[in-house]
């Protein structure tokens, strides 16, 4: 072998050797370590890195008269030996970033076969040692290659193609994205054999793998989208993908879910970046715990202070073992200096499908992990996923479709009695639901699930349009009532059209704007303020009367309410709360001064007894609504209530 052409395949794989080094800095400081996909990618590496540090040395040992044949003969054997690995390592990464090795390993015989071709090529290099029959080192050095060395090649393409048809048939229906990721790297390999095989003095195929190691490692995903800065975690949106994937494939899986519960609350003591810092030593203990048991793992942070690790199946039987170690470690080792605060942990360990089978229902028992009772146990999934109300919760949009077709939604009216007159001058429009499988089901329940849905925006036209009418009914007039407040949600708010829309509406039943009272909760008031403020200004111009919700539980200030043509405050039960606590009485009487100085009417709502109707009545509101006068009541009975009062009187 001449030094020139010796020298053109040690440059190949020089080049191959520094990216290595590159790619190892660069991987081992952005991955998540302990994972068995980087547990993969790592073996890859080293194979690839030590197959390239082989091929220079056997290259410079055939030009060196001094090295033995003994030691040029070893040096190529563990060459070949670490580039028939390559092939199959890859073919392990495609199902572990897939998450699709349960495929194979339900099929003992299927592993067999896989394993079987780089086995026997294995095999043959050891015969080799006794028997010529894939290389020997011919005179003058010469590397002379036997139908053994061959085979190697086409073991390789053998590999090639299973992992190609694997990623077409059960990847690229489900992740189309993933499946040219993982494509790309067979295609380039292939294109480095044929310049292989076409000029034999240049010797790529280190350099190509390598090539393709940095393809995987910078296409696959960006850093900033799959490793979480704080917690060197990966991040919600690779958590929903793998979910995703392993759902649709029938994966079997054991979930550690761990939620801080009081996360929100240590933000507002601490602040959020001290918060942020905490995250660092919380995810470096849950990750220390699970090197302690070797463990093979999936892990993510899911934000506010959401965690999740997927075990292999291997550990299952461990899983409710290393979930309580890591709650009880966290709540001992990790405090907050301020006021040395302990973190409140859910932990929560599922078994994927039997407790949860949906992507959708996952995240929804995380959410409903928040508020589970942070008691210190590992809460099994099926104790919340068993519940009517989390089945409720899974049906939801199918429920509130039933609803809105069949017209199972209906209006209550809860009255309002005024300070002043002693009457019932108004109501509350409330909307509730009644499903013939479920029964009556709480708004609480249903509107947040209708929001994120839009189908909020069909269900609050249902509400105006049937309180709309009801006041154009000639049963409303001899009720003497000045007018029905109407809920108005977040994102109802939100809409460009809809003061056109409730103006748009009145005009149609011909019902004088006055008699409609629009409610915004203090949360909607938190939301874009144009678009907040140009729908409750154009529908307060033309004669509604604009009322806030919930005042005290959400984020308004004075200077935002000061903003908006606002005509009554309503007092959350909160402050009820407070009153009969005691202690309070002073801070509720001046803020109830204080709303009335800014020529604004003040309701409170949720009063059940005459002592807190009495005691609010003293402090100076000017309307009281609650259970004490009446729980909400269909549209006849409400007539009847106030037919009755009336005759009462």
């Amino acid at each position: 072998m001449t030094t020139n052409i010796a020298n053109d395949i040690v440059t190949y794989d020089y080049c191959a050797f520094v990216l290595l080094l590159i790619i190892v800095a660069y991987y081992f400081r952005t991955s998540v370590h302990g994972t068995y996909r980087a547990r993969i990618m790592t073996l890859i590496v080293m194979v690839t890195m030590a197959a390239s540090v082989c091929d220079a040395t056997r290259v410079r040992f055939a030009n060196l008269p001094q090295v033995s044949e003994a030691r040029n003969f070893a040096v190529n054997y563990v060459y070949l030996a670490f580039l028939s690995l390559i092939t199959p390592l890859f073919l392990l990464y495609v199902l572990a970033t897939t998450d699709m090795w349960h495929k194979f390993s339900k099929v003992r015989i299927r592993v067999i076969l896989l394993a079987a071709p780089v086995v026997a090529f294995n095999v043959i290099l050891l015969v080799n040692f006794i028997r010529p029959v894939a290389f020997e080192i011919g005179p003058d050095r010469m590397f002379i290659k036997y139908w053994g060395y061959y085979l190697g090649y086409v073991i390789f393409l053998f590999y090639m193609a299973v992992t190609a048809l694997f990623i077409k048939k059960r990847v690229a229906p489900l992740d189309r994205k993933r499946n040219f990721v993982l494509m790309a790297p067979i295609i380039v390999v292939a294109c480095g054999m044929v310049v292989n095989v076409a000029a034999v003095h240049h010797h790529v195929i280190c350099f190509v793998v390598t090539i393709c190691i940095l393809m995987l490692i910078l296409i696959n995903r960006r850093v900033e989208d799959s490793v979480d800065i704080a917690t060197g975690m990966h991040t919600y949106k690779v958590f929903a993908e793998d979910m995703d994937i392993n759902f649709k494939t029938g994966k079997k899986m054991d979930i550690i879910l761990l939620n801080i519960v009081n996360y929100k609350y240590a933000i507002r003591i601490v602040g959020y970046d001290a918060m942020m810092a905490m995250m660092t030593p919380v995810s470096s203990e849950i990750l220390r715990i699970m090197r302690r048991y070797h463990a093979q793992f999936m892990c993510y942070y899911n934000g506010d202070g959401k965690f999740a690790i997927e075990l292999s199946q291997k550990h299952f039987s461990y899983a409710r073992e290393i979930a309580d170690e890591i709650g009880r470690s966290i709540r001992q080792n990790i405090r907050l200096e301020v006021a040395d605060f302990e973190l409140e942990i859910n932990t929560c360990l599922v078994n994927c499908p039997d407790d949860i089978s949906d992507v959708d229902s996952l995240f929804m028992l995380i959410s409903d992990l928040d508020l589970a009772e942070a008691d210190g146990r590992v809460v099994s999934a099926s104790s919340i996923t068993d519940t009517k109300e989390f089945t409720m919760k899974k049906e939801m949009s199918t429920i509130i479709d039933r609803a809105l077709t069949n017209h199972y939604f209906s209006v209550f009216y809860q009255p309002i009695y005024d300070t002043r007159t002693g009457k019932f001058s108004s109501a509350e429009a409330l909307l509730r639901l009644r499903d013939p499988k479920y029964g009556y089901i709480s708004p609480a329940l249903f509107i947040p699930i209708a929001e994120k849905s839009g189908a909020i925006h069909a269900i609050g036209g249902f509400v105006l349009e049937e309180v709309i009418k009801f006041i154009a009914s000639p049963d409303f007039e001899p009720l003497g009532v000045d007018y029905i407040e109407i809920n108005l949600s977040a994102m109802q708010c939100l809409r460009s059209d809809l003061s056109a829309d409730i103006i748009a509406l009145a005009s149609k039943y011909n019902v004088d704007p006055a008699k409609v009272n629009l409610e915004i909760t203090e949360t909607a008031s938190g939301y874009s303020q144009s678009k907040l403020y140009g729908n409750i200004q154009a529908l307060s111009d033309y004669g509604f009367t604009v009322s806030l919700d919930d005042f005290g539980t959400g984020y308004s200030n004075l200077m935002r309410i000061a903003s908006l043509p606002l005509d009554i405050v309503k007092l959350d039960r909160v402050f009820v709360l407070m009153e009969e606590g005691g202690g309070h009485h002073v801070i509720i009487r001046n803020l109830i001064k204080m709303l009335k100085d800014m020529k604004l009417r003040v309701l409170v709502e949720g009063v059940e007894t005459k002592e807190m109707l009495d005691s609010f009545v003293q402090m100076g509101v000017d309307e009281v609504q609650g259970f004490y006068f009446s729980k909400p009541l269909t549209k006849s009975a409400y007539i009847r209530f106030l037919n009755a009062q009336t005759h009462s009187a």
